[in-house]
């Protein structure tokens, strides 16, 4: 039993230690032992032990010269190019959002859905043209853009009441819905359709357009996107993007059931 408890309570402290992580954002790439005893309410000798624990396993760094200073270690790069070379999903796409870019010479991306953000998991870009998105790993809002309204979408009722009543305020300033009911009906059309346009809604001059990859039916699904300026957009097959979209979604949804069952036998 002593055991037991010794190993639950390693496990919160650990879990309490990485919270710090949170700390860190693209416009706050540097914290101190200010910043974290400020924000996560913690003693300076409990913080300092904290980032004696996350510096020795390289997952921040001190950054020389400074009187405190900690910035994220390479563990974090090693850990995302395991994350994207090894991810069977995003290995499965990665081909098919190839070909998708080389029929309609746009980019596409493959997007997740987290609790109160989305994040691209990989982009494929036609020749050099520049990505429009922020790119893979960076954290962008859920109440805005194609991709996150595809996957909440076909979340389950809960769900999607918890998604309205966490962001009521956004979706509102944003003119997509007033009420639970407003929204609940436009989630409910998105998943009748089976893809979402959205048009200047994160950017003024992009449009993205989303179909889910339903890869399970416990989680939620990915959300293969094409992204292009509003002028491109103008002078494109709506229509044929979705079919593209649509067939290439299930083939990736074929090619990785199949995989799950290979590796279960």
């Amino acid at each position: 039993f002593l055991r037991s408890r010794q190993r639950i309570m390693a496990i919160s402290s650990f879990g309490k230690i990485l919270t710090v992580l949170d700390l860190f954002s693209v416009s706050r790439p540097i914290i101190n032992v200010d910043i974290i005893c400020d924000e996560l309410s913690l003693s300076k000798p409990t913080a300092y032990r904290y980032l004696k624990e996350l510096v020795s396993t390289d997952i921040l760094k001190r950054i020389s010269g400074t009187s405190g200073d900690y910035t994220l270690g390479s563990k974090i790069a090693v850990l995302d190019y395991i994350s994207h070379s090894t991810d069977p999903l995003v290995q499965i796409s990665i081909p098919f959002m190839r070909d998708i870019v080389d029929r309609t010479e746009l980019c596409c991306l493959l997007t997740y859905l987290n609790h109160d953000y989305c994040i691209d998991l990989h982009h494929e870009t036609f020749k050099e043209a520049e990505l429009i998105s922020y790119g893979r790993g960076c954290p962008r809002p859920v109440y805005v853009g194609a991709s996150p309204k595809i996957v909440i979408a076909h979340l389950s009722k809960q769900h999607i009441q918890a998604y309205y009543h966490q962001f009521t305020q956004e979706l509102a300033q944003v003119g997509f819905a007033h009420s639970l009911d407003e929204f609940m009906q436009q989630m409910r059309k998105i998943k009748k359709q089976g893809f979402y346009l959205s048009q200047g809604e994160i950017d003024p001059m992009v449009c993205g357009l989303s179909v889910p990859i339903r890869f399970s039916t416990k989680e939620a699904p990915i959300a293969l996107t094409l992204v292009a300026s509003k002028n491109r957009f103008d002078f494109l097959n709506i229509q044929k993007l979705i079919e593209i979209l649509q067939n290439n979604a299930a083939q990736i949804e074929h090619k990785f059931a199949t995989l799950s069952e290979n590796q279960s036998n």
